[in-house]
């Protein structure tokens, strides 16, 4: 039996898996297998920023190529193609306010081309002018050189494509020249352009309206001339002599949505004359007065001079309430005061008795 009971003690030692012979083997074994499961997560904190990276070159290439669509539109002068554009994108998606290589903006091209519809959409969508023009000469400087340039590249092309044997090279050049010629063109058409615009006419039909007791509305309407380049802004100006000096404000509205703008802060009582000017890119035009040539802030109620009917009466109120709340913190209550519901009760009861009394009437009355 003894025998039996060893051998079947070594076989179930046998089958045991072997363990770790001590701590310090556990730890070592513990440390192997989290070592070889762990994750990495520097890797993957990598590949998502370089994902992003990719997505945000995407999305930059993206815009790119809507900004290059959309100065393609205007230089062909596809009007449809650019309220398309305007549509389907934002401004700041369409980098409309950010010139391109030639210090251009679509809104420059399209004014300095007299293209009056593409103009009006470009501004209603928030377009302005390059701020590189900073002047008539800076502007003529800067057409100048274009053209200069254009034609100058032109000539450059021309002389490769006539000296080179056809080829693949030839075939690319002569594209490169086709294009460098119709931008020529583009650029003559906007010196020619430039040149022989005018300054803008008055605005018409301003008129002039009280607002408030502290503010005036003024409305105003384009210019009537055809000839002269496309208005972007107006300038409002207001003053208390009617030969405007000196002047005592003005404000440049570029948001041609709605022609008006109301003059705010102004002193009740006072007369304000306002004038209306209009702007292309040869500069301000002469201005237009407002139709009343004046107007005076007030109330609709002070405008006759005469004094409001209720003017006081809510001051006599409070002094009256004053007088009655004087009078009733110096009203002591007397004990007749106190007493007077009592006997108002007895004297009740007192004359229902009565009723019943034998030789009442009323009691002869309901025995017969």
């Amino acid at each position: 039996k003894m025998t039996q009971q060893m051998r079947d003690l070594q076989l179930a030692q046998a089958r045991k898996p072997p363990g770790p012979s001590s701590p310090n083997a556990a730890k070592r074994l513990y440390r192997n297998l989290s070592g070889k499961f762990r994750v990495n997560y520097t890797s993957f904190d990598e590949g998502s920023l370089a994902g992003r990276g990719e997505k945000e070159k995407l999305r930059k290439s993206y815009l790119f190529q809507s900004n290059a669509a959309l100065f393609e539109a205007v230089e062909l002068q596809d009007l449809d193609r650019v309220q398309e554009l305007l549509k389907q994108y934002s401004p700041e998606e369409l980098d409309l306010n950010t010139p391109n290589s030639e210090g251009l903006l679509p809104l420059d091209i399209a004014i300095m081309t007299n293209n009056t519809p593409i103009a009006r959409a470009l501004l209603q969508a928030g377009a302005k002018e390059s701020p590189h023009f900073v002047s008539l000469e800076s502007r003529s400087l800067h057409l100048s050189t274009l053209v200069r340039e254009a034609e100058q590249r032109v000539n450059e092309l021309t002389a490769q494509v006539v000296n080179e044997a056809p080829n693949a090279d030839c075939s690319e050049k002569e594209k490169q020249l086709k294009a460098w010629e119709w931008r020529y063109r583009l650029y003559k058409r906007m010196k020619a352009g430039f040149e022989h615009a005018r300054v803008p006419d008055a605005p018409t039909n301003v008129r002039l309206s009280v607002a408030s007791s502290s503010s005036v509305q003024v409305t105003f309407w384009e210019p009537l001339s055809v000839n002269s380049a496309v208005v972007t802004k107006y300038k409002v100006e207001w003053s208390c002599s009617p030969t405007f000096s000196p002047p005592l404000g003005e404000a440049v509205i570029d948001k041609l949505k709605n022609l008006h703008f109301t003059i705010r802060g102004l002193v009740s009582g006072t007369a304000y004359y306002v004038q209306v000017s209009a702007y292309n890119m040869k500069g301000w035009g002469p201005p237009q007065a407002s139709v009343p040539p004046f107007a005076i802030p007030s109330n609709w109620r002070e405008y006759d001079g005469r004094a409001p009917r209720r003017r006081g009466q809510a001051e006599a109120l409070d002094h009256l309430l004053g007088q009655v709340k004087t009078v009733h913190q110096h009203c002591v209550c007397h004990e007749p005061c106190k007493n007077q519901p009592q006997s108002r009760k007895h004297s009740v009861s007192k004359s229902l008795k009565h009723l019943f009394h034998p030789s009442s009437k009323f009691l002869k009355t309901l025995k017969r």
